[in-house]
């Protein structure tokens, strides 16, 4: 009988290890450049240190990393087989695809309900994370606030099980910004703000007013702007054409 820790265990390992080797390949993690550290990798991807362990073992095994002087070194990913290059890159773009589908889902329900079941002072909190958003001076507190925001939307919405099940997804909803800030050169600024305060108002605005059909709306163009800014830089950084 399977162990299903274990599965779960060597899912979080094989995952993670598509991703290093996508930074890899699209060049943000260069030849000859020292791997980000475990800890930084544990609070990027949300594991454990014995799965950010395996996962590094596994890039010395294929050749992806080597260890110097007690350092894991990148290697030249030109020396690598093509089909590995297509294989993480497939991979890395659908994995933004994913979650974006999934917020998509979950957020216009979410906004729906907002708009229906909205009361007294419910929105408040959502214009003060609007606001915060606008008047943010750092990366960090722009991220915050946003996901303020979106958490927010969906405690208006007033349904524990959607509520759940969201919050329960958070941790994978909001890493990207940690995920670029330790895999490429741009600052959070450059990703958090993809979409700016003024998308977050227009979705609470239609909140406010009730309307349903424009809050759903927005809020896809929101998420749409944020995945396609992303799977663009991925198909850049490869070289690769996007066709979405």
């Amino acid at each position: 009988m399977t162990d299903p820790l274990k599965l779960t265990r060597e899912t979080l390992v094989d995952r993670l290890t598509t991703q290093l080797r996508q930074q890899i390949l699209s060049g943000r993690l260069s030849p000859g450049q020292t791997m980000p550290s475990e800890r930084a990798l544990r609070e990027a991807f949300g594991v454990g240190r014995t799965t950010v362990r395996e996962a590094l073992n596994g890039l010395i095994a294929s050749a992806f990393v080597e260890r110097r002087n007690n350092q894991l070194v990148v290697c030249d990913p030109a020396l690598l087989p093509e089909h590995e290059v297509d294989i993480a890159s497939l991979a890395a773009r659908l994995s933004v695809a994913d979650v974006f589908e999934t917020r998509k889902a979950l957020e216009t329900k979410a906004v729906e309900l907002a708009a229906r079941y909205w009361a007294d002072d419910d929105l408040r909190p959502l214009q003060r994370a609007v606001d915060s958003m606008r008047l943010a001076g750092t990366n960090e507190e722009y991220h915050a606030a946003d996901v303020d925001f979106h958490l927010g939307v969906v405690s208006v919405a007033k349904n524990a099980v959607l509520a759940q099940v969201y919050e329960s997804s958070s941790s994978l909803f909001f890493k990207l910004p940690s995920f670029w800030r330790v895999f490429s050169g741009e600052t959070q600024s450059s990703h958090s703000p993809i979409a700016g305060w003024e998308g977050h108002q227009q979705v609470l605005d239609a909140i406010t007013q009730r309307d349903i059909d424009v809050a759903v709306r927005t809020t896809v163009e929101l998420l749409d702007r944020v995945q396609n800014v992303l799977i663009d830089r991925v198909a850049r950084a490869e070289g690769a054409p996007h066709g979405g």
